[in-house]
């Protein structure tokens, strides 16, 4: 059987969904849901198969989480409900297996699951080495590895600059001419437009030489990069992240906890892009959230020793941040211990005045005081 999730926002059609599913006798549905959000909170903790997603859901579509969800997890298969054909088209842009419309009959269901147990077998079957995989890691570095495992080698240091920037701004269209100024500002444009049109021919045959699904779309004015959801870019699946999450919470802290682990800094290894400085600042940005709802979470159910470990990996990267070592030191204050407290204050200390030239703020000295530290 296959484990499944449905998510619908009117009651009576979800309650009609499961009760067909379960008589199938091919599904068992895992979890049901009439909010898209809460759906993704207690995904990966349900790990299913397969998900019947409604795509006329308010504030987030289905077709919304269906990217979200293939951007977590490329093996579930997605089927549609919906009241309107004309979606159909746009159902199969996201990878979805099938689409079933409104009202859903028993009958219909037993075909699409028919179909779902036929392609779950044969993933089953297929070891991991025969799925072709591409990986992309930004964050900290910039290392490019293709379909088979081995790290793309570039023609010209602009070539890997192109990727960078379009991966930065997948599935949107960028002006040759803004292409032109950022990768070469001091050039006469039409050298620079002839640059832009030879590295992306380079471009499009690293990537079919290395493997990706990747598609680089052309008009007159300029091109897109079309990044599908399996297309495994880290940039992108932190994005994909966040904007699916307001809070942590025990469904979703170990996919919180991984990303977190796995962020690194600076953007692209700190290669001198830049137009990747806001990029950056927006990472660094959805990255100080990302701890937070952590903290929150893990003071909520008392949990200490996660408290410090998020943000001892947020002082990793940002070592000065205020609010953040304010935080460490009052939990230190709250354990009652003296000696935590004093080795981080002296640290902090002594970068602020290596680094900056200044004694540390208000707050962390009005609680050295109380602990009795100079």
């Amino acid at each position: 059987m296959l484990r499944t999730i449905i998510v619908e926002d009117e009651q009576p059609i979800l309650e009609w969904m499961k009760l067909i599913a379960e008589e199938s006798g091919f599904f068992e549905i895992v979890g049901t849901f009439t909010s898209p959000k809460e759906a993704l909170e207690r995904y990966a903790s349900l790990a299913p198969d397969a998900a019947f997603l409604d795509i006329e859901m308010p504030k987030m579509s289905g077709l919304e989480l269906a990217e979200h969800i293939a951007s977590r997890d490329e093996r579930v298969q997605i089927v549609f409900t919906t009241a309107y054909k004309q979606y159909a088209l746009d159902a199969f842009r996201v990878q979805a297996v099938d689409y079933l419309l409104k009202p859903v009959t028993p009958e219909a269901v037993q075909k699409v699951a028919h179909r779902l147990m036929k392609t779950h077998d044969l993933l089953k079957r297929r070891p991991p080495s025969a799925v072709p995989s591409t990986r992309i890691r930004c964050m900290g570095t910039f290392d490019v590895k293709g379909a088979d495992g081995e790290t793309v080698s570039w023609p010209t240091r602009k070539t890997e600059e192109l990727f960078a920037y379009f991966l930065v701004y997948p599935n949107q269209w960028i002006s040759k001419w803004v292409l032109a100024d950022l990768l070469w500002p001091d050039m006469e444009e039409s050298r620079a437009l002839h640059n832009v049109h030879n590295t992306m021919y380079r471009l499009k045959k690293v990537l079919k030489e290395s493997g990706f699904e990747l598609e680089l779309k052309t008009t007159n004015e300029g091109y897109s990069l079309q990044m599908p959801h399996g297309a495994a870019c880290d940039v992108g699946q932190f994005r994909q992240f966040m904007r699916g999450v307001s809070a942590a919470d025990s469904a979703n802290a170990e996919q919180c906890e991984t990303l977190l682990h796995d962020y690194e800094s600076p953007l692209f290894g700190g290669k001198d892009y830049l137009w990747s400085l806001g990029a950056a600042e927006e990472l660094g940005g959805l990255f100080a959230a990302l701890t937070r709802m952590l903290v929150v979470h893990y003071r909520g159910s008392g949990d200490k020793t996660g408290v410090e470990r998020c943000i001892r990996k947020y002082l990793s990267i940002e070592p000065l941040d205020e609010e953040m070592n304010a935080a460490l030191l009052q939990l230190y204050v709250e354990a009652g211990d003296a000696g935590a407290f004093r080795k981080q204050y002296g640290l902090y200390k002594q970068r602020l005045l290596d680094e900056i030239g200044v004694e540390p703020p208000k707050l962390a000295r009005e609680l050295a005081d109380k602990v009795g530290v100079e």
